[in-house]
């Protein structure tokens, strides 16, 4: 489990260790519709803390700033990994476009695949959020062929090295190689 420190901006200025936040933290906190939502998610966070101090007397402006930053800087470090990132699946280009955004479609995909309840989902730490979410984009892709292909493709566009093994078996290459000109 990851630990993160946050130095309160007040004046007795206590440190405060915390767990990883979940689902519904993280979704609090980065995406509140207003600032009353917003002071309550990071109050609620900021409670979580290892030493039990009561944080919501104290919390300042700068406080729910600070833990934005540090939440913001920290998801952006680990999504990119491969453990946690989704592949990037190119939508259709025939495909219709829906006219309203749905915004919990990542929850509902973690739940039909680990059989949970929304509930469930929004109290899971989010490294783990984030290792199902993967899963079940995998899973669903993996259940078709025109998904597999999905998946090929995505796993293609993230390759930074290329593959010679395929380039050697190339009729293209082998013509080039062997002095031939191309039509």
């Amino acid at each position: 489990m990851q630990f993160f420190r946050y130095k309160l901006a007040g004046a007795n200025a206590e440190e405060l260790i915390m767990g990883e936040p979940t689902v519904r933290e993280c979704d609090g906190i980065l995406s509140s519709a207003t600032n009353s939502e917003l002071i309550e998610a990071v109050a609620a966070y900021l409670s979580r803390n290892q030493q039990g101090v009561n944080v919501k007397e104290k919390l300042i402006a700068a406080d729910i700033i600070l833990v934005q930053i540090k939440l913001n800087e920290w998801l952006a470090s680990i999504k990119t990994s491969p453990t946690y990132q989704a592949p990037r699946i190119e939508p259709d280009s025939d495909a219709e476009e829906l006219p309203y955004n749905c915004t919990t479609t990542h929850i509902k995909a973690v739940a039909e695949y680990a059989r949970m309840s929304f509930l469930e989902v929004y109290e899971l730490r989010i490294t783990e959020f984030w290792k199902l979410f993967r899963d079940a984009i995998i899973w669903n892709y993996s259940r078709t062929e025109a998904g597999i292909e999905k998946l090929r493709h995505a796993k293609c566009m993230l390759q930074t090295e290329p593959d010679r093994d395929s380039l050697k078996e190339s009729s293209v290459i082998r013509r080039v190689n062997h002095g031939e000109q191309e039509d």
